[in-house]
């Protein structure tokens, strides 16, 4: 039986910047980081954007902690070539 989804807030949102777009956004919770990931992300999806993926999806069905997912979307982001600011 699947387990229901979580979300939970991170312990600190995640501002992102696209440089190239100037696209902005705040990220505070799993299930927006899967939103700008899976709807978003830079045409760049290297290794680090799919464990992303799945820390994300891990995450929202109880099988890994929030901040495992925060990590690898900041892992993601820092490989994507995005702007941090937390």
């Amino acid at each position: 039986m699947p387990r229901h989804k979580k979300t939970e807030s991170w312990t600190a949102p995640i501002h992102i910047e696209d440089p190239d777009t100037g696209q902005e956004a705040t990220i505070g919770n799993t299930e927006q980081a899967k939103d700008v990931l899976d709807h978003s992300w830079p045409a760049y999806h290297g290794s680090q954007f799919e464990r992303a993926e799945h820390a994300c999806e891990e995450a929202l069905n109880g099988h890994a902690s929030p901040e495992e997912a925060r990590r690898a979307f900041i892992a993601a982001a820092v490989e994507a070539h995005l702007h941090l600011h937390s």
